[in-house]
């Protein structure tokens, strides 16, 4: 059972890109990780479960440049094979690596509660290049947000 234990832990952070980076930190802190390894190992951990859907919030908050690239990239690879839920705030990112968007507002009701609501959702490209709705069209080109 260890072995196979160890197999596909070992399985997930190769895939993750990241195996080649940690092998020789097994026994040390995550915390003594850089973030983007951090990140990209928390994303190897979720993918030893097999779950069939990923959801990330947000997963290069914080990153700088490189490590952010890095976990895009990984993105890229593992949606060929996982449904990935995404949550950014990054426009360019969005457009770089998902095949859907969808864009989300607050509204205040009448009693002052607040509550999202589901602006549009289309094919990423749709949505960039002309999207549906103004509120989208605002949002994408910086005007508001």
């Amino acid at each position: 059972m260890k072995e196979f234990l160890f197999w596909g832990c070992s399985l997930a952070y190769s895939v993750a890109a990241i195996w080649h980076e940690v092998k020789d930190k097994l026994k040390s802190k995550g915390t003594a990780l850089s973030g983007g390894q951090q990140q990209r190992l928390c994303i190897a951990r979720a993918i030893a479960m097999k779950p069939d859907v990923l959801l990330m919030d947000k997963p290069c908050s914080a990153l700088d440049p490189i490590s952010s690239r890095q976990v895009e990239e990984l993105c890229l690879e593992l949606k060929q094979q996982y449904t990935i839920i995404m949550v950014t705030h990054n426009m360019q990112q969005a457009s770089r690596v998902a095949d859907w968007t969808a864009f989300f507002n607050t509204e205040t009701d009448q009693g002052g509660k607040r509550y999202g609501r589901l602006v549009e959702f289309s094919p990423t490209r749709q949505i960039f290049e002309s999207p549906k709705t103004q509120e989208a069209a605002e949002y994408i080109s910086g005007r508001f947000g």
